[in-house]
């Protein structure tokens, strides 16, 4: 253990004698290890970690795709309830969209982003509120009514300080008034997966832009297709099940409703492939393993660099090693000493990598900007995992 410390002391006492290799060395593996780490963390987030829900699995998302591809993958309300109501392989279902919002408490303007839920939308997913209650199954069903806000977990922090005297308070959300009822465990922060949701309200309620009678239009248009599905299987339904279970009800509607629904095809995933929508190619999974090989690439390059000057400077200290083999120092030691030395190197250029991936970890969160009206100033949509 003596001699450990002795080629540690030794070690660094000879990098420090050479303090511009040492830099560069440092500056040049923690650069490497930071984009590694970096891009990792946004890929862990956007495609690894499970939905932080009971039983992640069995979480799916639904796509309704039209022949003529211009409504995208979203369902209109009517089609959610007839695959809430007439569809065996779900457990429950849920819908919801993302929206943006100026929300006024205490004299205080804010814009937020929010989603309008079905009353599903908590029990489905078997989310507990960290404070007060969410949005109830029975709520979300008559157009202009239930006009409650549930906070998300961040955004009660930042906005109110974590004030726990919150429940109750009166807001005003795009000129509607809304009751908070609630706060989301901090955990949670949304099921569209890219975004941090910033409050919850119910689909039902006048409290979005567009004036109280869009809630009436959104829960009786087929036309009106801006929801996403969510559905849980049942314990022991498969996806293929589900797939199945999906087609038959895909034939009917479209023999019920030809204007709206003729040629439309439903479709189901496993939620962690909907990220942060479906898509049949996976070009996100590709995506994600072609940023992961290019920053594999970086630190393979930054590590034959450091691994090029280690060798020009072995060359540059073949007279001191000379010396000390003369001395009686042995081959073994000699090469204990220069592992010693790397070593030093790696650990202090992962400590530095690291900080640098903290840094910058929040910056790579910029990465999806939502476009605003023009009535609102331009804002970023956070990433968070």
């Amino acid at each position: 253990m003596s001699g450990l410390w002795q080629d540690l002391r030794y070690g660094w006492r000879g990098l420090s004698k050479s303090p511009g290799f040492t830099i560069l060395a440092i500056v040049t593996l923690a650069l490497g290890m930071a984009v590694n780490t970096t891009i990792f963390s946004v890929v862990n987030g956007l495609l690894l970690s499970p939905l932080p829900v009971p039983h992640p699995e069995q979480v799916t998302v639904l796509t309704m795709d039209m022949p003529e591809k211009t409504s995208g993958h979203a369902f209109s309300y009517p089609d959610y309830k007839e695959v809430e109501a007439q569809n065996d392989s779900f457990s429950s279902v849920l819908a919801y969209r993302v929206s943006l919002g100026g929300i006024t408490a205490g004299g205080q303007g804010d814009h937020i982003l929010f989603s309008r839920v079905t009353g599903s939308y908590f029990s489905s997913l078997g989310i507990k509120p960290a404070l007060g209650r969410l949005i109830l199954p029975s709520e979300g069903q008559t157009p202009n009514a239930d006009p409650v806000i549930v906070l998300g977990y961040a955004y009660w922090e930042k906005r109110f300080g974590g004030d726990p005297n919150v429940i109750g308070k009166q807001v005003e959300l795009n000129d509607h008034p809304g009751t908070i009822i609630g706060v989301t465990p901090k955990e949670f922060h949304g099921t569209y997966f890219i975004l941090e949701m910033d409050a919850y309200v119910p689909i039902s309620a006048p409290l979005y832009s567009g004036g109280s009678e869009d809630a009436a239009k959104v829960l009786s248009s087929r036309d009106n297709r801006s929801l996403t599905i969510m559905a849980r299987l049942k314990p022991g339904v498969s996806l293929k099940q589900a797939k199945a279970s999906l087609a038959v009800l895909t034939h009917r509607l479209a023999d019920e409703y030809p204007k709206t629904d003729k040629g439309a095809t439903i479709t189901v995933y496993p939620e962690k492939l909907a990220r942060p929508d479906p898509d049949p190619d996976d070009t996100g999974v590709l995506a994600a393993a072609a940023f992961m090989t290019l920053a594999a690439l970086v630190l393979l390059v930054a590590c034959f660099n450091v691994a090029n000057v280690l060798l020009v400077r072995a060359t540059v200290r073949q007279r001191e090693m000379a010396v000390r083999a003369a001395l009686g120092a042995k081959r073994g030691r000699l090469v204990r000493q220069y592992l010693t030395e790397s070593f030093l190197l790696a650990v202090t250029s992962g400590v530095a990598g690291i900080a640098l991936a903290w840094w910058a970890y929040p910056k790579m969160r910029l990465l999806v900007i939502i476009p605003v009206p023009n009535s609102y100033p331009k804002k970023c949509a956070l990433l968070r995992y």
